[in-house]
């Protein structure tokens, strides 16, 4: 049964965001920005599952979306 509250998991996060880093030549000074590159990209993923599980609802991309982003920043 899928969790109600499922969480992005931080260490899947990290080697998203080292990979990444890695592919774009390890640039210096930009941890920050390829942390958010990666959440947004696990974000993104838990928004389309949801909208999966729903039956793919026309018209609710963008509402899985921000309950996918609230949840995951912790603003719900």
């Amino acid at each position: 049964m899928e969790s109600k509250n499922p969480r992005i998991d931080e260490e899947a996060v990290r080697r998203t965001a080292y990979f990444l880093w890695k592919e774009d030549g390890k640039p210096a000074g930009r941890e920050l920005e390829y942390w958010e590159r990666a959440l947004q990209q696990h974000i993104r993923q838990l928004a389309y599952d949801r909208w999966l599980a729903e039956g793919s609802p026309d018209g609710q991309a963008q509402m899985h979306w921000q309950q996918a982003e609230e949840q995951v920043r912790g603003r719900h």
